[in-house]
């Protein structure tokens, strides 16, 4: 019986790290594993082994913490059967997301799929893939939440020819639109990709909604937890000498709460309803589920909660010198600040979207709708 080959990898030169493991991973015949061993959890190399090899492989912690860690890694068996291979996309990074759904789609033949797993509606990426690879596929819901979604999605036949009745027109329209105004989807750590053109008055209200959502409020749940914890973690090591840290790492924990508990009551309350008055516009005999003319109270609470947000970034620039790490700041202390900055910049850019454009067209429309059914 062979013996299980072991790679100590802090005696590697951090730039041979990653692709040492990524060549003893490749040698492996299915089956096959290999042991790593590290002073620091590995979970990265996790997140770029899934995006670059796919879902061939088990991760098993032998040893976990807190100074050394220990993973078995292992090449799956080969299976006699052709299963649909699964992508679970909450395992990988905020910016690995798209691009390695992308590559999983690329990689198909025509007539093949695979699935995808995710913790909410991927339907932004339903549009990105429209508008970048074209009417050549289908997207299947096998599960549609509320807390897991399973979507199948499959190349045509025929990649080269669009499948006639397996996308609605509609949807190839503004796919189309979105690529036209540069609108991108992805979840990356740069932020969302949503171009300030002034025009946002012209976008069909529905479509501008659903805009938000996928950009902004997504930005903010796959950044959310990660801020917090790396708030938490430069307080812990940093505190000591910067006494403002401390305070950091509370206020943004309650800000980041009290944002997620904002986009929440939104997408729940708000943006339904707004679907609800365009498609009474639409049909008349549409049943509302609140009394028409009276959006303006939900909406002056959101308002105001956009007003208190506000103040709290305020407060965060306070104490940290607008954002200004100290000359003699570690990475992490300087990484902190440059995200809460860029935090910073998108949630205004969001706010102002819905303050001046979502908001007052949903109440002009509210109006509408109460005064045409009075």
């Amino acid at each position: 019986m062979a013996t299980l080959q072991t790679l100590n990898v802090t005696l590697l030169e951090p730039r041979l790290k990653h692709p040492t493991v990524f060549k003893y991973f490749d040698a492996l015949a299915a089956g096959e594993n290999f042991v790593i061993e590290n002073d620091h959890d590995p979970k990265p190399l996790y997140y770029e082994l899934l995006a670059e090899r796919g879902n061939i492989f088990t991760w098993e912690y032998l040893e976990k913490g807190p100074e050394w860690f220990v993973v078995q890694i292992a090449k799956n068996p080969t299976e006699e059967s052709h299963d649909i291979q699964t992508l679970d996309v909450t395992q990988l990074e905020p910016r690995m997301k798209h691009p390695t759904v992308f590559k999983y789609f690329d990689a198909l033949a025509a007539g093949e799929a695979f699935v995808i797993e995710n913790d909410h509606d991927p339907k932004p990426l339903y549009y990105e893939l429209l508008a970048e690879r074209g009417n050549i596929f289908t997207w299947e819901y096998l599960e549609q939440g509320p807390e897991w979604f399973k979507v199948k999605i499959a190349k045509n036949p025929d990649e080269n020819t669009p499948q006639k009745g397996s996308i609605p027109e509609k949807d190839v329209k503004k796919a189309a639109l979105l690529k036209e105004k540069g609108v991108t989807f992805g979840c990356s750590d740069s932020g969302p990709k949503f171009p300030d053109n002034k025009d946002y008055d012209e976008w069909e209200l529905g479509m501008l909604a659903d805009y938000i959502v996928a950009t902004h409020h997504q930005y903010i749940k796959d950044n959310a937890e990660s801020l917090n914890g790396l708030a938490i973690k430069v307080a812990e090591h940093h505190g000591e000498n910067n006494p403002e840290l401390h305070r950091v790492a509370t206020s943004t924990h309650h800000f980041l709460q009290d944002l997620l508990n904002h986009i929440t009551n939104e997408e729940e309350v708000l943006f339904p309803v707004i679907r609800q008055l365009l498609s009474k516009k639409d049909n008349p005999s549409e049943v509302l589920s609140y009394e028409a003319g009276t959006l303006d109270h939900p909406i002056r609470i959101l308002l105001k909660e956009h007003e208190i947000a506000g103040e709290d970034l305020n407060f965060l620039r306070r104490i940290t010198n607008n954002f200004a790490p100290p000359k003699n700041a570690c990475n992490s202390f300087t990484y902190l600040y440059e995200k809460l900055k860029e935090f910073e910049s998108d949630l205004y850019l969001h706010l102002r979207i819905e303050n001046d454009y979502l908001f007052p067209r949903a109440l002009k429309l509210d109006e509408e709708i109460a005064a045409a059914h009075s």
